[in-house]
């Protein structure tokens, strides 16, 4: 593993924290069907993918840049769906 390991995960924590906020204040955590609660999910089962991959070496050359990519679509949207109503 690199040194931008813990780097790559903030855009990661950030939207799951988003995603979790919204969920809980906004959604009311009525259901776990909710899109919140699901991006929640997927967010950090692809931080954790990442951590396993790295952890035993099987990341593909490159391959940080592509989940860096997606930390950052997921932080965008995120960011997007706290201001929708």
């Amino acid at each position: 593993m690199t040194n931008t390991t813990t780097v790559l995960l903030v855009p990661f924590l950030l939207a799951f924290l988003v995603f979790v906020l919204r969920f809980y204040n906004r959604e009311g955590a009525s259901s776990l069907t909710q899109p919140s609660f699901l991006l929640a999910i997927l967010t950090m089962l692809i931080a954790g993918i990442y951590l396993v991959l790295g952890i035993i070496d099987w990341l593909p050359p490159y391959s940080t840049i592509g989940f860096a990519l997606i930390g950052l679509i997921l932080l965008g949207t995120a960011i997007a769906r706290m201001f929708m109503i």
